[in-house]
């Protein structure tokens, strides 16, 4: 396995699992705006301690739609994580992203791949498309109406449109820590508009109730996107993108642990995510 194949499922792993945390919390809004402050104080001190030379880019305008885009990723999150379960919502916002950057970095990016790499991306895509199925149970017409996920689908544009941004600030000579620390604060009041009302008191429950939550999710959130960034750095976006969708299998065994309901069509798709994933870090 190469280094940025393991830099990337790494932060899959770590992806995966602040995203359960935040399905765990009530106020989601409210618990995604702590867990990123949190993550901003990380990332502030590694600017200050380990980033000699500050550099997010040139232009800079990349480094700020990588922020504009990373807001409406967190805003669109939490709505998409109360409206359905973690492995169904989390499988289309990835799966969703995967369809788009390949497609933009195929077109417009000069982006060409193995026939390894090929069949690696379609066995992840074809798990998306199972996990994505619905499920046709004697309770299906109940289920289905309550597992519906539209902000799921936005959030995947939002998901692509962060990445390849990322990507052409570090072809623009960013460093991944300066990049980050640069979208994370142009990022970090969207989630707190999006509370909209009684905003003190929503961030004053969090920190009295699930603080230790909060500060679990954003050390993993930072250390997730630090390191996505460095595999981003040395690999392109179509295949970061679809080895980073490894964390759709992780995602489903989060949901397992949260006692949320698998249909076999979902553990089939996680396996053949779980395929394609090994056959792109292989590579």
């Amino acid at each position: 396995m190469n280094a940025s194949a393991l830099l990337l499922l790494s932060s899959a792993f770590l992806h995966a699992s602040w995203n359960a945390i935040a399905k765990t919390t009530k106020d989601k809004e409210a618990f995604l705006f702590v867990a990123m402050t949190v993550s901003n104080f990380l990332i502030v001190g590694a600017i200050a301690f380990y980033t000699q030379n500050f550099q997010a880019g040139n232009p800079i305008i990349f480094a700020i739609l990588s922020g504009i885009f990373e807001g409406a990723y967190f805003v669109t999150l939490a709505w998409a994580l109360k409206q359905s379960q973690l492995g169904k919502a989390y499988a289309i916002m990835r799966g969703g992203a995967m369809i788009f950057v390949w497609i933009i970095s195929t077109l417009f990016m000069g982006e060409t791949a193995t026939l390894t790499q090929a069949l690696g991306a379609v066995l992840v895509l074809g798990g998306i498309v199972v996990l994505s199925f619905p499920d046709i149970s004697k309770d299906s017409e109940k289920k289905n109406k309550m597992d519906r996920v539209p902000w799921a689908w936005v959030c995947a544009m939002f998901i692509g449109g962060y990445h390849l941004s990322y990507h052409q600030a570090l072809h623009h000579g960013a460093e991944p820590i300066s990049l980050f620390g640069v979208a994370m604060m142009i990022s970090w009041p969207f989630l707190w508009f999006a509370m909209k009302d009684s905003r003190k008191e929503r961030v004053q429950a969090v920190l009295k109730t699930e603080w230790k939550k909060a500060v679990t999710a954003g050390t993993a959130a930072n250390l997730s996107f630090v390191i996505f960034l460095f595999g981003l750095r040395v690999s392109v976006p179509g295949f970061a993108i679809s080895l980073r969708n490894a964390s759709i299998f992780f995602a489903i065994v989060f949901s397992v642990i949260l006692r949320e309901s698998l249909t076999r069509l979902q553990i089939i798709g996680a396996a053949v995510v779980g395929a394609g994933a090994l056959i792109l870090s292989l590579n």
